[in-house]
């Protein structure tokens, strides 16, 4: 059992919903390995008691930082006193904590922790991201955080599809002007014709969710990744593997980013490999 008492730090992961997080899971198991008195607590707060709960929670001295998931990371930006260069341009933060003066930081780590996730996904097999092609489905803040990092590893092209259309230019503008080597266009939800397809949006946290793209025509050399966290093999991971596609799963993103959660909140220097051997994940 995790106690907790006066002195234990505590790290709110805030969604709407919010069962379907695995932060809490991850990193309560990696803090009772190592004897530290922290936790991450879940907390479902609604979209119009957000910010103001976000205030409240970072003015108590043993809040020593704010995971944010769903839909709450491009609300996030307006939350905080100082959103970071990333978090700006992707225009999302997941992570929030005090600076030394005591000001408030978002950063937007989802996708230096996707592309980690993916270097490990390509293994011995070099990724050539001067001329790969990538489609990124949904525009919220997972999804800008990751078109953000394959533009800033250099990939040729990054088609970005959301329903929300005005959404997503805005995105592809920003984009655009920050990566001028990398085309970034509105594209459709059409698997054919890339290298890298990844699922951004809460479709795949239900089993009978619908698809969020169309795989017909995919080649077996693309990579299929799925930002869900809720199901491990959602229908789309399962569908690409059909297909003889390579997978990423969820929960890779998450692993890759928990070394950098720790390091925003004061722990620098952890592996995501220490995450990695948890039996609990």
């Amino acid at each position: 059992m995790l106690e907790i008492s006066g002195s234990t730090r505590i790290f709110p992961v805030i969604g709407w919903p919010v069962e379907q997080v695995k932060a809490p899971t991850l990193f309560n198991a990696y803090f009772k390995r190592h004897d530290m008195d922290a936790r991450v607590i879940p907390l479902k707060v609604p979209p119009a008691a957000y910010i103001a709960s976000v205030r409240m929670l970072m003015a108590m001295e043993n809040v020593g930082g704010i995971l944010v998931s769903i839909p709450h990371k491009p609300m996030s930006v307006e939350a905080v006193d100082q959103p970071t260069e990333r978090a700006v341009l992707a225009g999302a933060c997941n992570a929030i904590y005090k600076s030394k003066d005591g000001h408030l930081i978002g950063d937007l780590i989802d996708g230096e922790g996707f592309v980690r996730a993916f270097d490990r996904t390509c293994g011995d097999t070099p990724f050539d991201w001067p001329r790969a092609r990538a489609l990124v489905v949904g525009s919220g803040g997972v999804g800008c955080a990751v078109a953000a990092a394959l533009a800033a590893r250099g990939i040729r092209h990054v088609a970005i599809y959301d329903t929300r259309r005005e959404q997503a230019e805005a995105l592809r503008q920003r984009l655009q002007k920050m990566f001028g080597s990398t085309e970034v266009v509105i594209g459709t939800p059409f698997a054919a014709g890339y290298d890298l397809v990844v699922n951004s949006t809460p479709l795949g946290m239900s089993p009978d969710d619908p698809l969020p793209l169309d795989l017909d025509g995919i080649a077996p050399s693309c990579i299929v990744a799925d930002c869900g966290m809720k199901i491990e093999m959602t229908r789309l991971l399962v569908a690409a593997q059909r297909h003889g596609c390579r997978i990423q799963k969820g929960r890779e993103m998450m692993i890759e980013q928990a070394p950098l959660y720790l390091e925003l909140f004061g722990w620098p220097g952890i592996s995501s490999d220490a995450f990695r051997v948890l039996e609990a994940i």
